[in-house]
């Protein structure tokens, strides 16, 4: 049975770095990444929403820490690009726009907050301003952020190929299969092969609380959301060019949505992506899960998102339209869970919707918390504790 320092189960925005940053201090690390469903509906395994071409990134957000955490991450793109040849970052800049009045009002004045101590801090503009300069429609009264630096849009598979390969330069092993059980210092895999290690890292995303890795269970929801996609020409691709990343709250809405810039995906085409909190179910058992992500999603959210992608862009030409489906984890504390779960096993779980942006910075952290550090240290208001049910 091979034997490792650490070995890090799930490897996407959040056990990925971890597994780099600690191979790169010199442990013997080994990483159990489960490959990318080639057929959902033939699947077995964990599925994972970082298998996607674009997610957005900016430094704002409704808290310090969390921008802190986008900071940190967002000034290492560079080197990770460079040191793995992989192009992960697109500057497209990034709006994020609320109401200044109604039950989100809090949300934006907390956005506005946090965006007058970025440097330089990102310019405050009215819906007027953001429709004469972008062609965005966004609801009347509003302010908005406008982030045209370090901030965009990520491709999250480049994202995840980066920190692999890096991890493997560094001489992490890469095992790419599931994880089923672990008992002491032994995991378990699918196909029967077992591992060992002084130190096990959980970093399995939604399955956290349910795929049975942790001593104790992580008190976790996880939402299962729908993202529409509307396909779109390379003229009207073109006669979009300006249009940036954007996060706003629809008229009379009481959340917020996201919508990316025209992206040309795998597939040769391009789309508009738009996602965010409208209603959708919850998540509970890896059952679910399956065929949540097997369904596609719900098509009737996905028309809705549509329809406001539409508001937000008058005139849209649109050539097509789908929907996909991914999850989100929330946690209690609203932070991700950085914490010891025993003596010799760390969680490190719960992006609230942020892990591919945040995804180093995370990483890092998880890294630090499984080599015996705490985070009292690294300039965070949180502690990053794990809320256990």
């Amino acid at each position: 049975m091979e034997s490792f320092d650490v070995i890090v189960i799930g490897g996407g925005m959040m056990g990925a770095p971890c597994a780099r940053y600690l191979a790169e201090a010199g442990h013997r690390v080994a990483v159990v990444a489960a490959p990318e469903p080639s057929d959902p509906q033939e699947w077995a395994g964990p599925f994972g929403s970082h298998f996607d071409a674009a997610r957005i990134t900016r430094q704002g957000a409704g808290t310090a820490d969390w921008s802190h955490l986008s900071q940190r991450s967002i000034a290492r793109y560079a080197d990770l690009e460079a040191r793995s040849g992989r192009r992960i970052f697109q500057q497209s800049g990034a709006l994020m726009a609320g109401p200044t009045s109604g039950p989100m009002a809090a949300q934006t004045s907390a956005v506005l907050s946090v965006a007058r101590g970025l440097s330089p801090a990102p310019e405050v503009l009215t819906s007027e301003e953001v429709l004469a300069r972008f062609g965005m429609a966004l609801p009347e009264g509003g302010k908005a952020t406008w982030e045209a630096e370090a901030a965009g849009w990520i491709d999250p598979r480049a994202m995840w190929a980066a920190q692999v390969s890096l991890a493997e330069q560094a001489g992490a092993r890469v095992v790419r299969d599931t994880a089923c059980a672990f008992d002491g210092g032994s995991v378990r895999l699918k196909d029967g092969t077992r591992m060992s290690a002084g130190h096990l890292i959980v970093a399995t995303g939604p399955h956290a609380a349910s795929d049975g890795l942790l001593p104790r269970r992580p008190k976790l929801t996880v939402w299962g959301r729908t993202i529409a996609f509307a396909q779109v020409s390379e003229a009207e691709a073109a006669r979009l060019a300006n249009v940036p990343s954007l996060i706003w709250v629809p008229e009379g809405w009481t959340y917020g949505l996201y919508m990316l810039p025209p992206i040309r995906y795998p597939d040769g085409n391009i789309y508009i992506k738009i996602g965010g909190e409208v209603e959708s179910p919850k998540i509970r058992s890896d059952a679910e899960m399956t065929a949540w992500y097997r369904g596609g999603g719900d098509r009737d959210v996905g028309q809705r998102l549509l329809a406001e992608m539409r508001q937000v862009l008058p005139g849209l030409r649109i050539e097509g339209e789908s929907t996909g489906a991914c999850a989100v984890v929330w946690t209690e504390t609203g932070y991700p869970y950085i914490a010891p779960a025993s003596d010799n096993v760390t969680v490190l779980c719960g992006g609230n919707g942020a892990a591919a942006k945040c995804g180093d910075e995370l990483g890092r952290l998880g890294a630090r918390v499984a080599q015996g550090h705490d985070l009292s240290g690294e300039g965070y208001d949180q502690d990053f504790a794990a809320v256990w049910a």
